[in-house]
């Protein structure tokens, strides 16, 4: 059978995606709370572990680009075979549709609440302190250092695919391995990230897209609800995904980040306006004077069982978000692709947090709504304090009819890119063009299997398996960097 199909496709790399899921879905499904417990046992154990090289290596390696981007190999040209250029606006558009997804606006209303939680009993610190820091984590680990990680593969596949157009869009294409069995493992580890990203993304974001579907229409949320929530998310990315990055996930990014910036603006407007902008402007200074001190503080529980956990999260998606923006970057400079990436990416979901995250403190702070009791006393699921949340504004209909559709175009500019990439990972040669077939075949793919993750419990195993795959991505990202420097200074001693 597999003779038939397209003589452009890379059988290996599909035939590894599809048993991979398989297999990785029946590990999870034939007991999911025990599966749970034993992963979630791993995590804690390798996050202890291996917490110094997570904190320590991520810092090291936001100054490593840094560097690179304002050194003389900055000015190094990504140049991609029949790949299309295009302008600042769209690029920073897909950059940033992609790699953050539904998830930023349901963290960015109410992490700091676990922060607080954490801090409020710590003596170290006065009610000042404990606030301000609350405020800043959430800014800090998804900022500058977090985009970082996400950049690293850009610019790795970036120069690799410039001086050898022909090389296959995975670990294994770019590192050129000529060990048969190191090369599998290479395309194991970079599909079961994006495998894993994909099931934990779906399966957190369609529970809350649900929720403000179910608070708009006022009505209850069932099975149902679920299920049309799911085929009206689906229906869009696998459409997206058959028309393509120009067609398809350039006009839906587009048009999200209007959308996102208005929503936030009407949230400025119509919350504590006052109170927003001048703790947004106290956060971030506080922010920017303890970076440093942030960046490299180990052994607390924060840095542990956030920092570590958010490190490792970044680190599993950034095979499948890296993959994506390197598609994108053709005819961009490694200057223009570093900085981009991390500023963009930055202060775009540094605005998100700002704005969110301060109208649910001071509802707090009012007495309106206590958010930090609510998820400590777990009185209700989280997506419905993000809900509540939004509720409290006036025209909160409008609001959330706007939330929705938001959420729903950043899920499927998310998993549009998770199925160009599987699909452009599945071509022998970077650059012919992915068919759509595949995409579509990637695209019910990426849906059924969180689907049946989210029903019967198996969300939390996938998304341990997905942190417990970035361990041994910590030493494939160092290969990438050795990469890096080799090729830049090749090609400019040439």
């Amino acid at each position: 059978m597999l003779k038939k199909i397209n003589p452009n496709w890379n059988k290996s790399v599909i035939s590894i995606t599809i048993l991979l899921s398989v297999v990785l879905s029946i590990f999870v499904l034939i007991s999911p709370d025990s599966t749970s417990s034993m992963l979630s046992n791993t995590y804690g154990y390798l996050s202890n572990m291996f917490e110094s090289i997570f904190i320590y290596g991520t810092f090291g390696l936001l100054i490593f680009l840094l560097i690179l981007a304002f050194s003389k190999y900055g000015s190094f040209e990504v140049r991609l075979l029949n790949k299309p250029t295009y302008s600042m606006l769209s690029w920073c558009s897909m950059l940033f549709a992609a790699g953050i997804g539904a998830t930023i606006l349901y963290w960015a209303t109410i992490e700091w609440a676990e922060y607080y939680n954490i801090l409020k009993n710590n003596s170290s610190f006065n009610t000042s302190e404990v606030m301000l820091f609350s405020r800043a984590y959430p800014l800090f680990h998804w900022g500058f250092s977090a985009w970082a990680i996400y950049c690293l593969p850009v610019v790795a596949f970036g120069v690799a695919m410039t001086l050898n157009p022909n090389s296959n869009l995975t670990f294994s294409g770019i590192l050129k391995p000529k060990n048969y069995y190191y090369k599998f493992l290479l395309d194991v580890l970079f599909i079961g990230a994006i495998i894993c990203g994909a099931g934990v993304g779906l399966g957190l974001s369609f529970p809350l897209i649900s929720s403000v579907i179910s608070e708009v229409l006022v009505i209850e949320r069932t099975i149902g609800l679920d299920i049309f929530t799911i085929v009206i998310c689906s229906t869009i990315f696998g459409i997206s995904a058959y028309i393509g990055v120009q067609n398809g996930i350039r006009r839906l990014s587009n048009i999200n980040i209007i959308l996102v910036l208005v929503f936030l603006l009407i949230i400025i407007a119509l919350g504590p306006t006052k109170y927003i902008i001048s703790n947004s402007s106290e956060t971030l200074s506080f922010l920017m004077k303890n970076y440093v001190q942030m960046s490299l503080t180990t052994g607390t529980e924060i840095s542990i069982d956030w920092s570590v956990f958010y490190l490792a999260w970044w680190l599993a998606l950034a095979p499948m978000i890296g993959t994506f923006i390197v598609n994108i970057s053709n005819n961009k400079s490694l200057r223009q692709i570093i900085l981009g990436t991390i500023i963009v990416g930055s202060f775009g979901c540094m605005f998100c947090m700002l704005v969110l995250s301060n109208l649910s403190i001071h509802l707090y702070e009012t007495g309106i709504i206590n958010s930090p009791n609510i998820m400590e006393s777990n009185l209700m699921p989280r997506e419905e304090l993000v809900v509540k949340t939004i509720s409290s504004l006036n025209y909160s209909y409008i609001l959330l009819l706007t939330f929705s559709v938001i959420l729903i175009i950043f899920l499927c500019t998310t998993y549009d890119s998770a199925t160009y990439v599987l699909a452009s990972a599945s071509m022998k040669d970077s650059s012919i063009e992915s068919s759509k077939s595949l995409r579509v075949i990637f695209a019910i793919l990426l849906v059924i299997q969180p689907t049946l993750l989210m029903y019967l419990n198996g969300v939390d195993s996938f998304k341990w398996i997905m942190v417990i795959f970035s361990i041994p991505l910590l030493f494939i990202y160092l290969l990438l960097i050795h990469s890096i420097i080799k090729n830049v200074y090749s090609t400019k001693r040439a």
